[in-house]
């Protein structure tokens, strides 16, 4: 990554970058798809218990080109006080370049949650997979590593497969 990337893939640009999304309404908090079991990876179903969504200026959402999907472990903390600091985490990957939306899900017998993101391009996929936020994820599921793949939309290419992602 390049080191222009490196300022704009840590926490303090995210949270600056996010904060006017936010204070503008263009954040949107989707309620159509809770309760709703998705698969992610291949793996056990996941629950989806919160969805965000990135609006443009004209309030429609932003769209992405990627999807970057990942799953960890809730190996430190309990599967509830994760689920009650999502809230605070959104402002360390939402303001990022590229972030369009994503679906927050858990499976509570595994004890594993997953992500489904958006992202404008594929590259930036791949940047949001180095960044704090990502690294954060590894931390949390130490001494398990994450595992996330990236999808082209368009092409229904996955262009990284379940790549492992371990605390730096």
């Amino acid at each position: 990554m390049k080191t222009i990337n490196r300022f704009k893939y840590n926490p303090c640009y995210s949270i600056v970058k996010y904060v006017p999304v936010k204070t503008s309404g263009r954040i949107r908090f989707d309620t159509s798809n809770l309760g709703g079991s998705v698969i992610v990876m291949g793996s056990a179903p996941h629950t989806v218990f919160m969805e965000i969504h990135i609006l443009t200026k004209d309030n429609q959402p932003k769209q992405g080109r990627a999807v970057f999907e990942v799953i960890f472990y809730a190996s430190k903390i309990s599967v509830d006080t994760i689920i009650k600091w999502t809230n605070s985490t959104i402002p360390i990957f939402a303001g990022l370049p590229g972030f369009c939306n994503k679906k927050f899900m858990i499976n509570k017998e595994a004890k594993t949650f997953s992500g489904r993101y958006e992202w404008e391009t594929v590259e930036l996929a791949q940047n949001y997979a180095q960044s704090f936020a990502a690294k954060l994820m590894a931390q949390v599921s130490k001494p398990f590593p994450i595992k996330y793949t990236i999808t082209d939309k368009e092409t229904n290419e996955v262009v990284v497969s379940e790549k492992n992602l371990e605390r730096s």
